[in-house]
C-alpha cells in the first residue's frame, strides 16, 4: 500500500510523484518509524534498565557521601575533645616538676622565725631559687642578655633614654626587669635604659 491517504488514492500519480512517495517510504523503513510496537518495548527495556541502574548507584553514591561526611564530622569532634585535653593538661609536667619548690616555700615559712641568722636565710633562699631556676632552665627557659649589647626591639622594651658619657647612642645602659626566651621565642622582653 502506498502512504497516500485514501482521499488521493484512486487519482493518477505523475512518474515525480510516485519516486517521491517511494523515496518517502524507504526512508522511513531506515530510520525505523514504520516499526513494530513489540521492537519499540524490546528497546525500552534496556533503558529501563540503565535507569534503574543508575538510580542504584546514585543512591550508594549518596549513601557513601552521607557516611564520609558523618565520619568527617566525628573526627572534627574527636580531634577537638583531644585538643581541649591536651591544653588542660599541657602544664601538668612542669607543675609537678614545681611542687618541690614549693613545698621548699611552704617549710621555710613554716620554719620562718626572726631569731633566723641572715646568713642562713640568705642560704635558704639562694637553695629554692638555684632549683626553680635549674627547672625552668630544663624547660627550655633563658635569659636574655642586654650588658654591653645594642638596643634590639625584637628584644628590648626600652623604658627611657639617657645620655652616658663613654658609651655610644643606642646602646642598653641598664636592665630594669629581667627579659626571657623559651626555645628561642621570647616570652618576655628585657625593660631597659638605652642610651641616648
Amino acid at each position: 500500500m502506498s502512504g497516500r491517504s485514501k482521499k488521493y488514492q484512486n487519482e493518477k500519480i505523475s512518474e515525480d510523484q510516485s519516486v517521491f512517495e517511494e523515496t518517502v517510504t524507504i526512508e522511513n523503513n531506515e530510520t525505523g518509524s514504520d516499526t513494530e510496537p513489540e521492537q519499540e518495548s524490546d528497546s525500552a527495556e534496556p533503558l529501563e534498565e540503565k535507569i534503574a541502574k543508575l538510580e542504584s548507584e546514585a543512591f550508594e553514591y549518596r549513601d557513601k557521601l552521607i557516611r564520609k561526611a558523618a565520619e568527617f564530622e566525628n573526627y572534627k569532634k574527636r580531634t577537638s575533645e583531644e585538643y581541649i585535653r591536651l591544653i588542660n593538661s599541657a602544664n601538668e609536667e612542669l607543675i609537678i616538676k614545681l611542687l618541690p619548690v614549693l613545698d621548699d616555700i611552704e617549710r621555710f615559712l613554716k620554719n620562718y622565725s626572726e631569731n633566723i641568722n641572715a646568713g642562713d636565710l640568705k642560704k635558704g633562699i639562694d637553695m629554692i631559687f638555684g632549683k626553680l631556676n635549674n627547672i625552668l632552665k630544663n624547660q627550655g627557659l633563658t635569659e636574655i642578655e642586654v650588658k654591653d649589647t645594642p638596643f634590639d626591639p625584637e628584644l628590648h622594651d626600652a623604658m627611657m633614654t639617657v645620655e652616658k658619657e663613654g658609651i655610644e647612642p643606642n646602646f642598653v645602659v641598664e636592665e630594669y626587669e629581667k627579659g626571657y626566651k623559651l626555645n628561642d621565642k621570647v616570652i618576655r622582653h628585657s625593660k631597659v635604659i638605652v642610651s641616648k
